[in-house]
């Protein structure tokens, strides 16, 4: 099984303006065209949440336009910078009990994707509703392998400003939850705008870069909120029986390959 996961998109109500140097919806455009080319194969993609930049009909509007030519399936969740009403004109059926959580099975896996957003704030929660649908999924799965989405860290990253001021506020009540199960295989969240990998309570996680902008790892108390050039990317998630692989893909030099076999064979 092939999972896509793109993060962190926020894309703006103007199909020309930038954002630190990329233009939102142009990179998210060859994204798809690079995973769509690629990786025929993948069974679906996410988008982990900051799907806008600043909510707007407009900036959803173009997001929706760009992922509904995917020939593989896009299923979106929110994050800080999202906004559930506006949202919900074009995604209506994501919803439950007011949020959007849903989840399906797929070759006797079930994927649950997770809402944390706190609409007053830029950290996330899982308010009691919530977190009482998410146990009435773990326990219609608990014969399934489980792997769950969302768009806040569950785990302390290590960058101060994530941590103190945008981290996931009910991150005790989660694990809490999840304790009481062992089908849960895998964390898939984004937010930070860096590649992490991370194992709690026999769980593994992790995040990706996003496709605009990434944050630079300053880890010290008093590091500033910096973002920096590295280059947009997606993850390649591959499911096995026994094992969970995933590779980063930079997707906007594509045509720079260089052929190396000669030279490997020039050596012997």
């Amino acid at each position: 099984m092939r999972i896509i996961h793109i993060s962190d998109t926020h894309i703006l109500g103007n199909l020309r303006t930038n954002l630190f140097g990329i233009n939102p919806i142009q990179s998210l455009k060859k994204a798809l065209k690079s995973i769509n080319k690629n990786y025929k194969d993948a069974d679906f993609i996410v988008i982990a949440g900051d799907l806008v930049d600043v909510a707007s009909p407009e900036a959803y509007e173009i997001f929706h336009s760009a992922v509904k030519k995917s020939n593989i399936p896009v299923y979106p969740i929110l994050g800080n910078h999202d906004n559930r009403e506006m949202f919900q004109k074009f995604y209506p059926e994501l919803f439950n009990e007011g949020f959007v959580q849903y989840d399906f099975v797929l070759d006797n896996r079930a994927f649950v994707f997770l809402d944390t957003l706190d609409e007053t704030k830029e950290s996330g929660i899982l308010c009691d509703v919530r977190l009482a649908w998410l146990n009435s999924k773990l326990q219609e799965h608990k014969e399934r392998d489980t792997y769950l989405f969302m768009h806040h860290h569950p785990v302390a990253c290590g960058l101060h400003r994530f941590d103190v001021d945008a981290d996931f506020k009910t991150s005790k009540e989660f694990w809490g939850l999840l304790s009481g199960y062992n089908n849960v295989k895998h964390i898939t969240f984004g937010h930070i705008h860096r590649d992490m990998f991370a194992v709690k309570d026999n769980i593994s996680m992790h995040s990706s870069k996003s496709t605009t902008f990434q944050v630079a790892l300053k880890m010290s108390e008093n590091s500033e909120y910096l973002t920096n050039q590295e280059k947009p990317v997606y993850m390649v998630m591959d499911i096995y029986k026994d094992t969970l692989r995933l590779h980063e893909h930079d997707y906007l030099d594509e045509k720079k390959y260089y052929e190396c076999e000669n030279r490997w064979k020039n050596r012997e």
